[in-house]
Order: C-alpha cells, then sequence, then structure tokens
C-alpha cells in the first residue's frame, strides 16, 4: 500500500466517525427513540453552539476530503508518488486531525491556518504528478 492510499483510508475514518460527537449531542437532548425519527416541526437539532460546529466540522471534512481523495487516488494509479507526496499525504492527515477540536472550540485564525495548510498539501501532491 502505499503511503499517499494509507493516509487517505485513516483520512475517510476520520471522516466517517465524525458524526459521533454532534450525534452524542442529539441523542442526549432528544433521546435515542426521537432520533431515529423524522424531524419535527420546530425542531432545533442544535441549541448548543458547540455541536452545530461539531456538526459543521463533520460537513467541512467531507469538502476536503473531496478534493484530497481523488488526488491520492491520482498518484497511486500513476504510480508519481514520491517523500514530497507521501509528506504531504501525512501532513493533510494530521492537520485534519487538528482542525476538528479547533473548530469545535472556536479557534478563528489557527481553524483557517489549518484549513489552507491542508489544502496546500493536496495542492502540493497534485503539482508533484503534474510537475
Amino acid at each position: 500500500m502505499t503511503p499517499e492510499i494509507y493516509w487517505l483510508i485513516w483520512s475517510a475514518l476520520l471522516t466517517a466517525f465524525l458524526w459521533i460527537p454532534y450525534g452524542s449531542y442529539r441523542i442526549s437532548k432528544i433521546g435515542f427513540g426521537r432520533l431515529l425519527m423524522d424531524p419535527l416541526p420546530g425542531d432545533d437539532p442544535f441549541d448548543d453552539a458547540w455541536a452545530h460546529r461539531a456538526y459543521r466540522v463533520h460537513m467541512n471534512a467531507f469538502e476536503t476530503i473531496a478534493t484530497f481523495a481523488p488526488v491520492a487516488i491520482a498518484v497511486h494509479v500513476t504510480g508519481s508518488g514520491n517523500e514530497v507526496t507521501a509528506a504531504a499525504a501525512a501532513i493533510y492527515f494530521w492537520l485534519r486531525l487538528v482542525y476538528i477540536p479547533v473548530y469545535i472550540f472556536k479557534v478563528p485564525v489557527l481553524r483557517l491556518v489549518l484549513f489552507l495548510v491542508a489544502l496546500f498539501a493536496t495542492a502540493v501532491m497534485a503539482f508533484q504528478m503534474i510537475g
């Protein structure tokens, strides 16, 4: 397995389990049974701002993995991987992991820096492949 695919798998798992913080919040607020039903009229899923941010960090993870995944797969398929692409893939994962609490606990400047550097890591992988 190439490093790019290894880090893609970890990134996908991270994204897949990001529902747990806000899902747990919803269960604690309305109960598991009601959570399984359709939303009721006037139901505000996030009374607390942190829970809404936990939801948003999950949605943001989908947005960023949508650019990272095809690049990581392309590097793998074309055999373009090297030390730079391997490092960029690892950097992407670790920055996304740190991004979660930074977003939930509302640290705005650091949040933007982490987002942009992770995006830059994806771009580095792409440019290693085409350049």
